[in-house]
């Protein structure tokens, strides 16, 4: 465990810094609580659209200069969009600190995206969506798992990537606003973890963040409601694929209910591995799938434990793999689970949990996800003992109200002809 210093300046910004001298190098963390979840039906795609233009350039920084001081000072620089935060890390020498503070500060001070900027992204985007989803393998079926377990009206029935539609009709007028509403102070934390002194960190923080105002205050608030989840339904899609493709889904919570980790640990039971329970079956004993595997798509209101088997060959249907996916499933819920399962399931995840803990950039990932959804950086180092609090009862308690047959949402991936 690392010491952990907290700050939260007049503008709502909160800072957070973990000091690590095993190497001169600081990891810079800047995570905003926004998503695609905060878009609309009718423009989906914005978050992630706006996440590209983020690096385009700002106020004092040309275009195309970002990655270029970044580089030249020796450090690296990336970003992510998820339904529920967007986020920006960069990993650069101790001494380069304030050059890091600054290309971060400058971006977050006011819009700057110029009309340039965004008709070279809305070309990326667009073309990041024709490769990742449309011209790829089965790539159709998580749009469509969203669109069939969440209705209409809710932000969850989109992916991330949203509709290329939306992202080639966005205007500077329209990504301006959405600035104006999540890219603010009191929507987003900073998180510093390295060779950092924190007194004087917090003043160098100070000194590039604390006067940029807050425009409209904090809008990252989106409305969810039990009502907008569907269960109980099945959807097919046509591709250019060898072989049908089933991929299957339960309802669970969102992941600031506890139960999320018994979530984790279910999927890791089925998914991970030759050892898994959908390997096993359906790979070693059965002969009929060629990939197999699980995991929970984690959002922040309502998630999805997702199964999934590509048929090995072409004569095995859609129907035939979806019969014996659910078999294993209703054959868990029957027989229960051994301690050993129980204990690998849960090691498996708290190494992962514990590798990320070894790197800067991954810590302060994890420290800014806590200090945004649960206003409790120092959560981060109770995640080991979320897992292994869980014992047997109370992953088959929790099973048996998640893996309800009738509940189930079906996506069948199958061959055109």
């Amino acid at each position: 465990m690392l010491p952990i210093h907290t700050q939260k300046f007049k503008n709502g910004l909160r800072a957070v810094i973990l000091p690590n001298d095993k190497a001169p190098l600081v990891a810079i963390n800047l995570a905003y609580k926004v998503g695609s979840k905060n878009e609309t039906k009718d423009m989906t795609g914005i978050a992630h659209l706006f996440e590209h233009l983020m690096f385009e350039g700002s106020k004092h920084i040309p275009k195309g200069n970002f990655d270029k001081y970044c580089s030249m000072a020796g450090g690296t620089n990336n970003a992510y969009t998820t339904f529920d935060i967007t986020s920006y890390n960069m990993t650069l020498p101790k001494h380069q600190l304030e050059l890091g503070l600054w290309l971060e500060s400058d971006r977050m001070l006011e819009f700057a995206v110029t009309e340039e900027s965004l008709i070279t992204q809305k070309k990326v985007v667009s073309e990041e969506i024709l490769q990742t989803v449309q011209n790829q393998p089965y790539g159709m079926w998580r749009e469509l798992l969203s669109s069939t377990a969440f209705s209409e009206d809710c932000s969850y029935s989109w992916e991330v990537q949203g509709k290329s539609s939306h992202v080639m009709a966005c205007t500077l007028e329209y990504l301006r606003s959405f600035f104006a509403k999540f890219y603010q102070p009191d929507n987003a934390c900073l998180v510093l973890c390295g060779d950092l002194n924190p007194e004087l960190t917090f003043k160098m923080i100070e000194k590039y963040f604390a006067d940029i105002p807050v425009l409209n205050g904090n809008q990252s608030i989106s409305t969810f409601s039990s009502d907008f989840i569907i269960s109980g339904k099945e959807s097919e899609f046509y591709d250019n694929i060898p072989a049908a493709g089933v991929f299957l889904a339960y309802h669970c919570p969102g992941f600031t209910d506890d139960d999320i980790f018994k979530a984790d640990i279910l999927s890791n039971i089925f998914g991970n591995g030759r050892k898994s329970r959908l390997y096993d079956y359906l790979i070693d004993d059965l002969e009929i799938a060629s990939h197999t595997g699980s995991y929970v798509d984690s959002r922040e209101n309502a998630s999805l434990i997702i199964f999934y088997a590509l048929a090995s060959e072409q004569n095995i249907s859609a129907d035939e793999l979806k019969e014996k996916m659910i078999e294993n499933i209703d054959e868990f819920l029957t027989t229960g689970l051994q301690e050993k399962d129980l204990e690998k399931s849960i090691n498996q995840l708290t190494t992962r949990i514990a590798y990320e803990f070894q790197y800067n950039a991954s810590l302060a990932d994890l420290v800014a996800q806590q200090s945004l959804f649960w206003n409790d950086p120092k959560r981060v180092f109770k995640l080991l003992d979320m897992y292994k609090g869980i014992n047997i009862d109370d992953i088959m308690v929790f099973a048996n109200k998640i893996f309800v047959k009738e509940n189930i949402i079906v996506i069948n991936a199958l061959p055109k002809h």
